[in-house]
């Protein structure tokens, strides 16, 4: 089937149409229900990324102390990156029809890709629950504006209007999700260009030539920094496949990889410019990212700004909660996809009371990129290279059993897998410096600078090709 023939397929069928319940879960697609084309991956991605968490993710260059175009340098190369990453992670959903961390089984083992799988979890509930609160303190911050008093009782209430609205839209499933993502985003494209117009005459540029770190520790603040601007985007690609798996399955998996890539960064470069603007503007301290706004906003503008935030953090929130969902049934816990979005709202519930005690919303999120980091390159580096190794091919069958088939192997672990996951895990470690970890080695001898994700990505990609090569050998 040619690329033209896959973009002319249906754009819905009875099983996944805008505004009905998906009617699939984490089983393979059957070619019946197989539809629409790459193009709408762009899109996605797009709208998906345009939103306020990204905006602060590039406030963060600034915070580290990095200048204007050191700040903008690492931005582009850490999207170029990630982007790529995230695009090549995509392909894989047609082949499988399944969900993206179903791709963990062929080459870890039904039984070892419980741990990624377990992980990735765990990743996207806590990217779920973290634009919840960015969501949360807007609506509060909006309540204020039109004369609500500032009580814990109307915080919880703008969290359960929050919660209500993601769960909502996460529910009704895969083609709700492309189709709602679409008609948000060209608004939150006008209303950040407009905070764009707000904070460019507040930059004092004189400073912002210079960045705020001494010359002799900007290569290894500059690598810290790009290194978490490559994160954003790569803790998008456990969740990549979950929304290419309703394609064709003979699709091209280059135009696949350029949409999915493409059209996040777009949207991160944009966003995340925004935010570097925004951040200096400000004096590059953002001690609390949403009560920081009226510093920069008219009053005329602040409140539809806030409510675009909610909307833009609603939107980026929902396919965390779709993916959480996947993830839940991929553990094969006896629950349905519904009951699997209930459980991640009590989460956000949990991690809520967390962050009221904790206090300082940007450090927490901050922490939070450089664990998804630290387990997420040795993990795609992994799948990406499986893929190749196979060719793309899949036995989709095999993919849901337990106990048997040819993805068990030997009592259910892959070890090449699992192998060049731990070790790529500690290669991570080894050469980290973040919140979550510093190695000795990058204090002393590598004058503080983080290069994580390259070892971890390297380690595990190379180890796995060799192990799994020589596997193939034998047998």
């Amino acid at each position: 089937m040619s690329d033209a023939n896959v973009g002319d397929h249906a754009l819905e069928v009875a099983a996944d149409k805008p505004w009905s319940i998906e009617q699939h879960a984490i089983e393979p697609i059957p070619s019946a229900d197989r539809h629409g084309s790459p193009a709408e991956l762009f899109r996605l991605w797009i709208a998906a990324n345009m939103n306020y968490v990204v905006l602060l993710t590039g406030a963060l260059a600034v915070t580290q102390g990095l200048s204007f175009w050191g700040s903008m340098s690492a931005i582009l190369i850490g999207n170029i990156l990630g982007c790529t990453v995230v695009g090549l992670s995509s392909i894989m959903g047609p082949k499988t029809g399944s969900a993206a961390i179903i791709t963990s089984r062929p080459s870890f083992g039904q039984l070892g890709a419980v741990l990624p799988i377990i992980v990735s979890t765990l990743s996207a509930i806590g990217w779920f629950s973290i634009n919840s609160v960015i969501a949360t303190q807007s609506l509060i911050e909006v309540f204020k504006l039109i004369g609500l008093p500032g009580s814990p009782t109307f915080g919880w209430l703008a969290l359960l209007i929050v919660l209500v609205a993601e769960i909502t839209v996460a529910l009704y499933g895969h083609a709700t999700i492309i189709a709602s993502e679409r008609l948000v985003s060209m608004v939150l494209v006008v209303m950040f260009l407009g905070l764009l117009i707000f904070v460019v005459p507040k930059i004092d540029w004189a400073t912002a030539a210079i960045g705020r770190k001494p010359h002799d520790a900007h290569l290894a603040t500059w690598l810290l920094v790009m290194g978490l601007m490559f994160s954003y985007p790569v803790s998008w690609t456990n969740f990549a496949s979950d929304y290419s798996r309703y394609l064709p399955k003979a699709t091209s998996w280059r135009s696949i990889a350029w949409a999915s890539g493409g059209g996040q960064f777009v949207s991160l470069v944009f966003c995340e410019a925004i935010g570097v603007c925004f951040a200096m503007a400000v004096g590059g301290d953002l001690s609390d990212p949403v009560a920081d706004l009226p510093k920069v906003l008219s009053n005329w503008y602040l409140l539809p700004f806030l409510i675009t935030v909610i909307v833009g953090s609603i939107a980026a929130n929902v396919p965390n909660g779709y993916t959480a969902g996947l993830g839940l049934l991929a553990l094969r816990l006896p629950i349905t996809r519904i009951t699997s979005l209930l459980v991640i709202a009590l989460a956000t519930l949990a991690f809520r009371i967390f962050t009221m005690l904790h206090g300082h919303a940007l450090d927490l999120y901050e922490q939070w990129l450089g664990y998804i980091l630290i387990w997420t390159c040795p993990w795609v580096a992994i799948v990406i290279v499986d893929y190749f190794m196979r060719d793309g091919q899949y036995d989709g069958a095999d993919l849901m059993l337990w106990g048997r088939g040819r993805y068990w192997y030997s009592g259910g672990i892959y070890w090449p897998g699992m192998l060049a996951f731990l070790i790529g895990l500690g290669a991570s470690f080894l050469f980290a410096n973040g919140d979550l970890y510093t190695s000795p080695l990058m204090t002393r001898f590598f004058g503080g600078t983080d290069l994580s994700f390259e070892s971890g990505l390297i380690a595990a990609g190379l180890i796995y090709y060799f192990l799994k090569r020589r596997d193939a050998r034998r047998s």
